[in-house]
């Protein structure tokens, strides 16, 4: 059997929240499409939605696009009503809406309570709303389902003068441990990936120098990094994967603060050893 059967994606209804943009939203959106999947491409964004909707190549699954508002009860049950009862209901859901815009990040003692607000929406609310409408109707319908949350590193270290956004990645995970025991019993699967640095469309200039040096991997991730992990635990390859989260990260998250960018701990400081040891790992 291939790996593509294995998987068991070709012909299901995935749903891709917050898909434009050209990023990570992009990329699952148009990764699970290329394995045959059905998908469905929502985001705010008609305009951010286009490079998600360019045309795929022959054998693809479909790719569908709706302009909607993810943090908004009210459109996102139409949504859902609107596709139930065209008789496409969905069998999966990645949430990706999420994100700390610029102008957003600063000290805690300076945080204000509209900032405070609107990144615990984009990055909480619209996961809470997707996924729980996505069980509700899976639990009446007795389907299946499998859900993947887009959460970050940042949900698993301190992450100063990004408090709010940290706190919100953090609480997405608390949320996706509860979901998939609440909702086991109901042949719900819950997962979250933990992304790191992520190079997409909007994001600075990068410092491939600096990235070698300081990533365990050496380069900061692309969206399809994230892809590749969210098609993974929605196909039947994770059917026995529940509450988990997955660090793509390259190794960020698991370096200690006292390695230093060569590699070794600082305390190594005679410089005999060091060069030993640098030497034995380029051998």
């Amino acid at each position: 059997m291939s790996l593509d059967a294995r998987a068991g994606l070709r012909g299901r209804r995935i749903w891709v929240v917050g898909a434009g943009g050209g990023g990570i939203g992009t990329s699952v959106a148009r990764e699970l499409a290329a394995v045959g999947a059905d998908v469905l491409a929502i985001d705010r964004d008609g305009p951010a939605l286009e490079p998600t909707l360019a045309p795929l190549e022959a054998g693809a699954g479909a790719l569908r696009g709706r302009v909607v508002d993810a943090t908004e009860r009210a459109p996102m049950e139409a949504l859902f009503r609107d596709e139930i009862a065209a008789g496409r209901p969905p069998d999966g859901l990645v949430d990706i809406v999420g994100g700390l815009a610029r102008d957003r990040f600063g000290s805690i003692v300076e945080t204000t309570d509209e900032t405070f607000d609107a990144v615990m929406t984009l990055n909480l609310r619209a996961a809470w709303l997707a996924s729980q409408l996505f069980a509700r109707h899976a639990i009446e319908s007795r389907r299946p389902g499998r859900i993947v949350q887009l959460a970050s590193i940042a949900a698993l270290q301190a992450m100063p003068f990004g408090a709010a956004y940290a706190a919100a990645k953090a609480a997405l995970l608390s949320l996706m441990r509860t979901q998939a025991l609440e909702w086991g019993r109901h042949g719900i699967r819950v997962n979250a990936i933990a992304a790191g640095t992520i190079h997409v469309p909007r994001s600075p200039s990068v410092d491939a120098e600096r990235d070698r040096r300081v990533l365990p991997l050496g380069r900061r991730g692309r969206p399809a990094d994230i892809a590749g992990a969210a098609l993974f635990l929605l196909s039947d390859l994770a059917d026995f994967v529940t509450g988990q989260v997955i660090a793509v990260d390259g190794g960020a998250s698991i370096k200690p603060s006292y390695v230093d960018e060569t590699g070794l701990p600082v305390f190594v400081d005679d410089a005999g050893m060091r060069a030993r040891l640098l030497g034995a790992d380029e051998r």
